[in-house]
């Protein structure tokens, strides 16, 4: 059986402002409602050999960091600009590869959109606007918002693509 790669960013574990911003489209009373909502959503989404990339913005406390422990699959992240914690620290959550921009296949993978010049042929998966999306079909956003926090397939983007 083959891992299925996901994607997925913005999840803003231990934000205290993240419902106050993002109400309409998270779930949850308080950060510790959400945070269980967003792992429940990824959890019942992906299985343990399954790949989430996680576009950045993971959490603003070590608690919510660690509460990444508890999704099931492989982990790996593209940093965003909220992810201020050590490489150790996120490598001990389960996260295995930790980068900046990557190429994957025929997409860039980045927290914020790049530059059409910079795109070079290929569609930027990215985060950071949150439901604000860019009317672009070259720009994919994977945003918790943009999501109702189920994690996109590879195959779901592709699928999305075709004109």
């Amino acid at each position: 059986m083959s891992s299925i790669p996901y994607f997925i960013s913005d999840l803003h574990l231990g934000h205290k402002k993240i419902l106050e911003f993002s109400r309409d489209y998270r779930e949850g009373n308080t950060v510790e409602e959400h945070d269980e909502w967003i792992i429940d959503t990824i959890n019942s989404t992906v299985k343990k050999r399954d790949i989430l990339y996680v576009l950045g913005d993971i959490a603003f406390k070590r608690d919510g960091l660690e509460k990444c422990k508890r999704i099931i699959c492989q982990k790996r992240l593209v940093m965003g600009n909220h992810d201020k914690f050590s490489i150790e620290e996120y490598q001990s959550t389960g996260f295995k590869i930790i980068q900046g921009t990557v190429r994957y296949k025929e997409f860039w993978l980045t927290h914020a959109p790049i530059h059409p010049l910079v795109l070079r042929g290929l569609v930027n998966i990215h985060g950071h606007v949150h439901s604000h999306s860019l009317d672009d079909k070259r720009y994919v956003n994977v945003c918790v918002e943009n999501l109702a926090g189920k994690p996109r397939s590879l195959d779901e983007i592709r699928k999305n693509l075709v004109p």
